[in-house]
């Protein structure tokens, strides 16, 4: 496995590399791990689009935790950037709910666990 998988724009979000030696080399395993974020990228994504709709500020903490103990296992570390950035402004601004610049920044935090997740398909696609 490379250390770094590139996106189309030719950048890389993940660093697979470091997953591998957390789990001693273990490919199967990184695989399975890979799967599971692909498999609830949309899930998470769709929670915090629906908390942020709500203005339900409890359950948009929530998944923005989750999105980042996800993102971070892979070291997406501009995913994790994003969501830590969108955790502090929910605890900075809550009860005050920035509409604006909320759904902003939910927006640039889909896009880029989308374009994480299409480096991750791309990576088990190859099967390298």
């Amino acid at each position: 496995m490379s250390e770094r998988i590139n996106n189309m724009q030719g950048e890389s979000l993940c660093n697979l590399e470091y997953l591998l030696v957390n789990l001693g080399r273990n490919r199967a395993t990184a695989e399975r791990l890979i799967k599971l974020f692909l498999e609830n990228h949309l899930v998470l994504i769709q929670r915090m689009e629906e908390a942020l709709g709500s203005g339900d500020v409890s359950a948009l903490k929530d998944a923005l935790h989750d999105i980042r103990s996800s993102c971070v296992l892979f070291s997406g570390h501009q995913c994790v950037d994003l969501a830590r950035g969108f955790e502090q402004a929910v605890h900075d601004e809550a009860g005050q709910g920035n509409g604006v610049e909320w759904n902003s920044m939910a927006a640039s935090l889909s896009q880029c666990m989308l374009r994480m997740a299409g480096e991750l398909t791309s990576y088990l696609e190859k099967g390298v």
